[in-house]
């Protein structure tokens, strides 16, 4: 039932764009101008109307850092879309998600419709109106339409097509030769990673997506890239273009206009990750004081489970952002592998486990979630423990 109303949902979207696309044709091939000289057709600055529609962050991992589209708005046809990039649920297809093998793609929403599903979500909707040159405007439309006519063709990659990074690539697209003229770059841009800028918006206000984050994403977001690249969050796009000119002018209006009133609230609690493993820790002093080895078997477990998803992220699956992970360090499954050799390898693992720590830490931009690291501390502190109860064994056989 529930695949029938997707198939059902996406044939009546589909209807739409190919409706959409006809009234494209229509528009660009219009003779009903506004100013007419000679062969040449002139059309003024409103025929078509472009703006960047953001909106307000979601309780979903996929939406903590709200959402961007550009919405286009011909009056003269009553053409009126927000073209965005979308993915398949998420939530229905963890799995094809974690493998990489989720598909997104370009598509025009009616504006209507766009903003129905952030209305039943209580999240407001902001609008800022870009200030291009008619022909630009007119060739991002074209752009737009031509990425959203390929289909969801592309895997479901949130650095390289995410919401922001795509808007800002559809315009540069559209701007072909001619530049954008960009203001001061603010300093956390220059001197921070993405995975550093994403922390700003993620820490605190998510700490359980932002762990989750940390766990499925290495790699290429840690790594140095062009200024432009790390643009991938709706707020830093919309202040950067603010500070931008195309042409002499200011490429994106300084004042948002209210499409939809939002009294959404994002969910905190005190119950976050860094907690939960500050109890596991005091938990497994209390075991190491009293001899209790059962936290061994808890802690193993717990240490292979993250282990498998950090190893199967690095070496089998394709989603963006998983060449490598500072996690397989200490989350890999070898410890359940040697399991009974663990008192021979205890100690030297606890040693490098300790290097590990210093690392993340002191290592210029690397970022770590702080409930990993006091989880390795946790995973240090059972390692030593092992090895003097085995140095304890040996005496009393002695």
């Amino acid at each position: 039932m529930i695949e029938r109303k997707k198939m059902g949902e996406l044939k009546r979207i589909w209807n739409k764009l190919i409706l959409a696309f006809c009234g494209l044709v229509f528009v660009f091939s219009s003779v009903d101008v506004r100013c007419q000289q000679s062969d040449t057709v002139v059309y003024a600055d409103d025929f078509v109307i472009a703006s960047l529609v953001v909106a307000d962050p979601g309780n979903i991992l996929y939406s903590r850092v709200g959402h961007l589209g550009i919405h286009m708005e011909c009056p003269d046809h009553n053409l009126d879309y927000v073209f965005s990039y979308e993915s398949e649920d998420v939530r229905h297809k963890v799995p094809a998600f974690l493998a990489g093998k989720l598909r997104m793609g370009m598509f025009a929403i009616p504006t209507a419709e766009y903003l129905e599903q952030y209305r039943r979500e209580g999240r407001g909707v902001r609008e800022y109106r870009l200030n291009l040159p008619i022909d630009v405007k007119r060739e991002l439309w074209r752009v737009l339409d031509n990425h959203m006519l390929e289909g969801a063709n592309l895997p479901y990659d949130y650095i390289t097509y995410g919401c922001a990074h795509s808007a800002l690539m559809m315009i540069k697209e559209a701007l072909d030769t001619i530049p954008i003229e960009y203001g001061p770059w603010p300093e956390r841009f220059l001197a921070e990673t993405r995975r550093e800028l994403t922390a700003h918006y993620m820490a605190e206000s998510s700490p359980w997506s932002w762990c989750f984050l940390n766990l499925i994403t290495n790699g290429s977001i840690d790594y140095e890239c062009p200024v432009e690249d790390k643009l991938i969050m709706p707020g830093d796009l919309v202040e950067v273009l603010q500070q931008a000119q195309v042409g002499g002018r200011q490429m994106l209006g300084s004042d948002a206009t209210v499409l939809l009133a939002g009294d959404f609230r994002l969910k905190g609690s005190w119950f976050t990750p860094l907690l939960v493993s500050l109890l596991v820790l005091l938990l497994t002093l209390l075991c190491c004081w009293r001899g209790w080895r059962w936290m061994d078997y808890v802690l193993l477990t717990v240490q292979t489970l993250l282990g498998i998803v950090t190893v199967y992220l690095v070496c089998f699956s394709k989603l963006c952002c998983t060449e490598w992970s500072w996690l397989i360090v200490p989350f890999n499954p070898l410890p359940l592998l040697a399991w009974h050799w663990r008192r021979h390898w205890a100690l030297p693992y606890a040693v490098i486990l300790v290097l590990w720590i210093a690392f993340v830490l002191l290592w210029p931009h690397t970022l770590t979630d702080g409930a990993y690291i006091v989880l390795t501390a946790t995973l240090i502190l059972n390692y030593i423990s092992i090895f003097i109860s085995n140095k304890k064994r040996k005496a009393l056989i002695k």
